[in-house]
């Protein structure tokens, strides 16, 4: 198990799924933990989690509320060792002639503008500490094409993009910067992606090797890895946590 004592890690869509299981994760771990999020049930995820998690609701696409969130952790516990820019959305699913202007500055908005805020504001506090970790939640729509996802998976291979450039960009001054690329999880954002799909557990659990969704606690445990030393000559990747999906 990472260990995460003394450090203090900021995680946005922390209200629920594989947000809330990286930040009860971090905070097991021994971590200080900021939680982030629009639904304000993210107070009652950091009351949960007792007196080393704090919660803030905020707009994570929005500049200055980012600004905020990430100076009020920092202000806070005086450090910002790690990162976890989780926060996203499924949006609209259809082809590309089906979706709007709108439709697609919503899903950036969401999905990449919220990543690059998040390591604007933090990358330079995490210079002035001598170093530390982001780790970006893309998905294995950023890694293939998925039909109906022309939106989505250009918002997650663009995480993908930023993370690698930022990794080249931020490793002289000992950041290093991963993404983590989940198939199909057991999330409320998972269920609705279904719902709007048509689709079911049963078929998307049949395109994994492993023929079942994972569990929130899969993904954070990747995220631990990324985030803690015992990745530390790991920067730049995109890994799969998908259960064979991309294996095809």
């Amino acid at each position: 198990m990472a260990s995460f004592q003394g450090r203090v890690a900021i995680v946005t869509g922390a209200a629920q799924g594989i947000g809330k299981a990286v930040a009860s994760r971090f905070v097991a771990d021994g971590a200080k933990v900021m939680c982030v999020d629009l639904k304000e049930s993210v107070l009652g995820v950091a009351e949960q989690l007792g007196e080393n998690a704090r919660a803030i609701v905020a707009d994570v696409a929005d500049d200055i509320q980012v600004n905020g969130f990430v100076t009020a952790a920092f202000d806070h516990w005086q450090r910002l060792d790690v990162l976890c820019n989780n926060a996203g959305t499924d949006g609209h699913t259809a082809p590309v002639p089906d979706c709007s202007a709108p439709d697609f500055d919503y899903l950036m908005g969401v999905n990449l503008r919220s990543v690059f805020l998040g390591m604007k504001y933090a990358i330079p506090l995490m210079i002035e500490g001598g170093g530390g970790s982001i780790v970006n939640i893309s998905s294995i729509a950023g890694l293939i094409g998925l039909p109906g996802q022309s939106l989505y998976g250009a918002s997650k291979h663009g995480i993908i993009g930023l993370t690698r450039a930022a990794a080249l960009e931020q490793g002289p001054f000992g950041i290093r910067v991963n993404a983590v690329c989940p198939g199909a999880v057991l999330t409320p954002l998972s269920a609705d992606f279904m719902a709007k799909g048509g689709s079911d557990v049963a078929k998307w659990a049949a395109m994994h090797a492993l023929r079942r969704f994972a569990e929130p606690e899969e993904i954070a445990a990747a995220v631990a890895f990324l985030a803690s030393d015992e990745a530390s000559f790991i920067t730049g990747t995109a890994i799969p946590v998908d259960g064979g999906f991309t294996a095809q």
